[in-house]
C-alpha cells in the first residue's frame, strides 16, 4: 500500500511535474557540489578537486570551478593550513613533523606549510607541549627505562623531533628538584 506522499511523488514523476531545473541538481552542477562540500569543512584546492572528480564530474569542469572558488576566496590553502596547524598544535598537542606530513598529504605546497608552521607551531611551544604531555603521563626520574622508551615513542608518533624529546627527557629530573 502506497502512502499519500509516495502516490503524489509517483504521479509527479509520471507527469514530469515538480522536477527541479537541471542547473540546480548537485549531480549536474559541480559548483553546487563544491559549495556543499565547503559548507561542511574547509578543504584545500587539491582535496576539493579530488572529491569533485570522485563524484564523476569532468576534470575540465572541476578545474574551472575550483579556480573560480579560489578567485572568490572560498578556497584558500593558506587559511586552511593555518587553521589546521593551529588546531593540531594547540588543541591536539601534535608536533611540527606530524603537522607537516598531514598538511603535505592534504596537498598544500611546501612554502605555505613552512610559513604556517613558523607562525602556528614555534619551537618553544613544542618544548611546552612535550613537558605538558610528560606531566599528564606522570613520568618522573624514577620511571623505568622501558616506560621512558614507551613515552619517547609516543612523542615521536605525535610528531616531535627526537632531539627535542631527548632534551626534555634529560632535563626532566632537574625540573622536578
Amino acid at each position: 500500500m502506497l502512502t499519500r506522499s509516495r502516490r503524489r511523488a509517483t504521479r509527479a514523476r509520471a507527469t514530469g511535474a515538480h522536477e527541479p531545473p537541471s542547473s540546480l541538481t548537485p549531480l549536474d552542477n559541480p559548483r553546487l557540489s563544491a559549495l556543499r562540500l565547503l559548507g561542511r569543512r574547509d578543504l584545500t584546492a587539491a582535496e576539493l578537486t579530488a572529491k569533485l572528480t570522485d563524484q564523476g564530474y569532468a576534470p575540465s569542469d572541476v578545474t574551472d570551478v575550483v579556480q573560480r572558488l579560489i578567485d572568490e576566496h572560498a578556497v584558500d590553502d593558506r587559511r586552511t593550513a593555518a587553521a589546521y596547524a593551529e588546531t593540531a598544535a594547540r588543541i591536539k598537542g601534535r608536533g611540527r613533523l606530524r603537522i607537516r606530513r598531514e598538511l603535505e598529504a592534504r596537498g598544500i605546497s611546501r612554502s605555505v606549510i613552512e610559513d604556517v608552521l613558523r607562525q602556528a607551531a614555534p619551537a618553544d611551544d613544542e618544548l611546552a607541549a612535550i613537558r605538558q604531555y610528560l606531566t599528564r603521563k606522570r613520568l618522573t626520574e624514577r620511571s623505568s627505562p622501558a616506560e621512558r622508551r614507551r613515552v619517547f615513542q609516543q612523542l615521536l608518533r605525535r610528531g616531535f623531533p627526537p632531539e627535542t624529546i631527548r632534551k626534555v627527557l634529560r632535563d626532566e629530573p632537574d625540573a622536578d628538584d
